[in-house]
């Protein structure tokens, strides 16, 4: 008879990603990707602050509204506007469902480009 006993690796694997702590942590960073209120919570109130896997979610959804805004400044400019605000307004719906829906299944999902401009932050 073997006394080989697997011990159950710690959250995320040994070395892997983070993963969420519980499903509150899942719910407030999907919230983050549809108000900037839940990821400021995600990113300031104890417990969440010193999760890293909620605070990865959490910062994308700020930096993807930031994106959002400024984008939307600069489409304000007459012609530019027209032609690129519906492809810009599309591409940051996309990538707030995609937010969401990475966010509810609790996977550490970094956004192309949106995670290179706020990575120092994470």
């Amino acid at each position: 008879m073997s006394d080989d006993v697997n011990p159950v690796p710690p959250a995320g694997g040994v070395g892997g990603p983070p993963t969420p702590e519980s499903d509150t942590s899942k719910i407030l960073a999907a919230l983050g990707y549809l108000t900037g209120i839940a990821a400021l919570i995600a990113i300031l109130i104890e417990p969440y602050k010193n999760e890293k896997w909620l605070r990865l979610h959490a910062v994308q959804a700020l930096g993807l509204a930031v994106v959002a805004i400024v984008a939307q400044i600069v489409l304000a400019i007459p012609v530019i506007g027209w032609i690129a605000g519906p492809l810009v307004s599309v591409a940051v719906l996309v990538f707030a469902i995609l937010g969401i829906v990475k966010a509810w299944q609790g996977e550490y999902y970094q956004m192309p480009v949106i995670y290179d401009l706020v990575k120092q932050f994470v």
